[in-house]
């Protein structure tokens, strides 16, 4: 049967302190444990500890787990409700995205499907559940972020006292299974990619075929309008993960080596004794031994010639250079020309244009942060182009700027 929100809330905000206690404990509960903590949180006027367990069992708070007698759990729904409030996000790996792509696949033929047919209700249903995946990558990818930033700052801070290689564990495996393998699917021409350029495609040709309805026509603007926003905050989501994680992985990964090598040789050390390391053959450690004063005559009659020796003045510095750099285009300069030259057929072409001297690193800097702005609807063409440049040439498909409406 359906549970009434209102009770539920109702129920929460009472027993709002033992709902925390519940999510915070990462293993099972008993009934004798849970009955202890019903009883540290109840208030004057509450129910038995038996009727709170058939509560929290009837909202879908807790159920059994299925390995154990009377051992009982949070159920997920809950669990990813307070994790949502908490701010204490669990990490969604790339093969769960790719599984939402597979799934954005499949609904983008049955849109095609149903825009071929004109059946009006069916491409409705298709829009409404492209719009459900596309929120449901979009939150996960808020919520990688928001877990690896926090992930990092307990690493940076090490309350827990953790050595080096336990630390180094935990950032590897955020890097290792998370963000590498996220970086080769949303890298430009890799699977996401692909994947949403082919939705945005079916969009805009079916959404000609239902002009005519307003209101369906009005949904896959809609939707047109979350895929964008997703695009957009994806990839802001991954570069800020990757910014917060890489200089402390770098780190802990040289220090790791230094202790598990020093440990080692150590170890060695103890067992065979310091020869054993070979020193010598392998660093080269150079001796040197005073046996005396020098003898060479030579030498002796140099430093008698220089001794009081004054040094002149410097030579002046030359002046600088007042020829203006042209290797850093300024953000909002950029910008401000776009907006004011929009809509661009072609952004490297005009890049070209705009900055005729600029250096092809910031010609694509500038290109990738227009790519990554809000700058207007932007869409690839299907073809590639060859750009020359005077020593390098670049190969791309024409990305096109138009006003958003």
């Amino acid at each position: 049967m359906a549970i009434s929100p209102q009770s539920f809330f109702r129920f929460a905000d009472r027993h709002y302190s033992l709902l925390i206690d519940l999510f915070y404990r990462s293993t099972g509960l008993t009934e004798a444990d849970l009955r202890d903590l019903i009883e540290a949180s109840r208030s004057e006027g509450d129910p038995s500890s038996a009727t709170i367990i058939n509560q929290l069992i009837s909202f879908g708070i807790i159920e059994p787990i299925p390995d154990a007698t009377a051992t009982f759990e949070l159920t997920a729904p809950i669990r990813a409700l307070l994790s949502f409030l908490l701010r204490e996000h669990r990490l969604t790996s790339a093969k769960v995205i790719q599984g939402y792509l597979t799934d954005l696949e499949d609904l983008r033929s049955e849109l095609d499907s149903a825009s071929h047919q004109k059946l009006n209700n069916q491409a409705a249903r298709a829009l409404a559940d492209i719009s459900q995946v596309i929120e449901r990558i979009r939150q996960d990818s808020h919520a990688n972020r928001e877990a690896i930033i926090a992930e990092v700052l307990k690493l940076k801070a090490n309350r827990d006292q953790r050595s080096i290689r336990e630390r180094f564990e935990v950032i590897n495996r955020l890097w290792s299974r998370y963000l590498e393998p996220l970086r080769d699917l949303i890298d430009v021409k890799k699977s996401m990619d692909a994947s949403l350029d082919d939705i945005e495609r079916s969009m805009i040709t079916n959404g000609k075929t239902f002009i005519l309805d307003g209101a369906l026509s009005r949904e896959f603007s809609r939707c047109r309008a979350r895929l964008l926003r997703l695009r957009r905050e994806v990839a802001e989501d991954f570069y800020e993960s990757m910014r917060e994680v890489e200089p402390l992985y770098v780190s802990l990964k040289r220090d790791s080596e230094l202790v598990r090598g020093a440990s080692l040789a150590l170890e060695r050390i103890d067992r065979a004794g310091l020869a054993s390391l070979q020193l010598d053959e392998l660093i080269a450690i150079p001796t040197w031994r005073i046996e005396g004063t020098f003898s060479d005559t030579s030498l002796e009659a140099f430093f008698h010639g220089v001794h009081g020796y004054e040094p002149g003045a410097p030579e002046p510095l030359p002046d600088a250079d007042d020829t203006p750099l042209h290797e850093f285009i300024i953000p909002s300069e950029l910008f401000s020309r776009l907006e004011s030259s929009l809509p661009v057929p072609d952004l490297f072409d005009w890049l070209l244009v705009q900055y005729p001297e600029a250096t092809a690193g910031e010609l694509v800097r500038a290109y990738g942060r227009v790519y990554l702005g809000d700058s207007g609807e932007i869409h690839f063409a299907e073809k590639e182009r060859r750009y020359s440049l005077p020593d390098i040439f670049l190969v791309a498909r024409p990305l096109s700027i138009e006003k958003r409406l």
